[in-house]
């Protein structure tokens, strides 16, 4: 018996669900940040509640899958991936560092986006609109290597 497995199903389910909400808040983010390179900036609040619905969207997303982690270990990465095809472990293991860079690079983010006005601090959109952008390309490659991974081997 793995650690809460009964709940695996479910909680697969709800981080299915996050990653939703996290890749929809993610993008409407990176449209209205894109728009500050042009000098509009009439979205300031609705960009801020994104970024806020994002942030903790991937925290959810992060800890359910931590929690998912040892049932993946044990009966797809042990039983399936390993015996058969290493390159997709490998492949897993590439897409969580990048979901451990990610994690910093949201509190980094979401820390800064408090701390400032985009329309009255420009000078610090040099830092904010690339980390948006950043954090968009992680969270897309995160989804697509996952849902091929699934694709590969889609349930216990």
């Amino acid at each position: 018996m793995v650690f809460i497995e009964d709940y695996y199903e479910l909680l697969l389910l709800i981080h299915l669900f996050a990653t939703f909400v996290l890749v929809g808040s993610m993008t409407h983010n990176l449209l209205c940040v894109a728009k500050y390179l042009r000098g509009k900036f009439g979205r300031e609040k609705l960009e801020r509640r994104y970024l806020t619905v994002s942030f903790w969207a991937y925290v959810i997303v992060y800890v359910l899958g931590a929690l998912i982690y040892p049932a993946y270990r044990i009966y797809i990465r042990h039983d399936y991936f390993d015996p058969k095809m290493p390159w997709a472990t490998g492949l897993f293991e590439v897409k969580e560092h990048w979901g451990a860079v990610a994690l910093a690079l949201f509190f980094m983010c979401y820390l800064l986006r408090r701390r400032f006005r985009p329309s009255e601090e420009k000078e610090k959109l040099f830092l904010y609109v690339p980390l948006c952008f950043l954090l968009n390309l992680i969270v897309w490659y995160k989804i697509v290597v996952g849902c091929y991974l699934t694709v590969l081997k889609g349930s216990w």
